[in-house]
């Protein structure tokens, strides 16, 4: 019993270690801050964060994507209507350094 109980807490533990940010999670937050998206908007940014995760991998840039996606969870501001995501320049200036400008324009223009 308390091996099971053991095993239940670590394999717990290992999911949450693997979770972070997701792109669905903050195009939803943006869509809840504007409250002018519709849900095709919504997709579209959704895939536009994910295409941007692809190529973040596919050109070894992993550790920038999750950098500057983990920077605008945590300065994502709802101003009115608006979204703030400032204090995030770097990250994604690092992410286009690496991954190519068109990468880090893609995920800045989600937030716009």
């Amino acid at each position: 019993m308390k091996l099971a109980l053991s095993f239940t807490v670590a394999l717990a533990l290992a999911m949450l270690a693997g979770c972070g940010t997701s792109p669905s999670g903050l195009c939803e937050d943006k869509c809840d801050c504007t409250g002018a998206c519709s849900e095709r908007d919504e997709v579209e940014c959704i895939d536009a964060l994910e295409d941007a995760e692809r190529t973040s991998e596919y050109e070894g840039c992993e550790d920038q994507f999750d950098e500057a996606i983990s920077c605008i969870d945590d300065a994502f501001v709802c101003d009115g209507h608006d979204v703030d995501i400032s204090g995030c320049s770097r990250p994604l200036e690092n992410l286009g350094e690496c991954a190519g400008p068109l990468v880090s324009l893609a995920v800045y223009a989600q937030f716009e």
